[in-house]
């Protein structure tokens, strides 16, 4: 996407990273505070982002999160918030990497 200009590779990792760390705290606040409507703009807000850079991984649990939301409430969401701040803890490294 990039082509080439370091410049613009370097603000767009920049804004992904930005991104991922907003997302992992607006996430962690709504699963903390049983907040649905926290989760929903969390994840609606980043959609974009996961789905252009190919982003599958956090993609995928932030979907385990809705499912399990959706049929259990927020019972049981320990190990899920678990594998949330692993993968974005793991992407912001990676990210911080190459910035």
């Amino acid at each position: 996407m990039a082509e080439g200009d370091l410049e613009f590779q370097s603000e767009l990792i920049h804004a992904i990273y930005t991104s991922i760390q907003d997302l992992k705290n607006k996430y962690i606040e709504g699963l903390t505070s049983h907040n649905e409507l926290i989760l929903q703009q969390a994840r609606h807000k980043i959609k974009p982002t996961l789905s252009l850079f190919e982003l599958i991984k956090l993609k995928a649990i932030l979907q385990e999160g809705k499912d399990i939301v959706s049929s259990n409430g927020f019972d049981g969401l320990e190990q899920h918030q678990a594998r949330f701040e692993e993968a974005a803890n793991d992407l912001l490294k990676d990210l911080n990497k190459v910035m």
